[in-house]
């Protein structure tokens, strides 16, 4: 496995890691090695787990949004996508992660 860390294209909202930046439209730009991107991929995957139990409570309007398991567990892992890409961008998109936190 290579350590060397190149540089990927993420895509937060669809989940995408891509390591060239014409295949499609992406927001961040990161540094990392494989084991990086394996690490991300797996929290894409979780992200994407506990957003399948959200949909379900959307159906359920006497669950209000902030009383539900799954939507908690769904912010908890895509706060933890953006702190790994906040581990390994670039400055820009540091900076820009760093500014979102600030407008919360």
């Amino acid at each position: 496995m290579k350590l060397e860390k190149q540089p990927y294209y993420i895509q937060i909202a669809n989940g995408e890691i891509q390591s060239k930046p014409d295949v499609s439209p992406w927001n961040f730009r990161i540094f990392a090695n494989e084991k990086e991107i394996h690490d991300l991929r797996e929290m894409f995957n979780a992200m994407n787990g506990a957003d399948s139990g959200t949909f379900w409570r959307a159906h359920l309007p006497s669950i209000p949004y902030h009383l539900d398991a799954d939507n908690d567990q769904y912010d908890r892992r895509m706060m933890a996508v953006y702190d790994k890409v906040y581990e390994l961008g670039d400055d820009e998109a540091r900076s820009h992660i760093k500014k979102m936190r600030n407008e919360v």
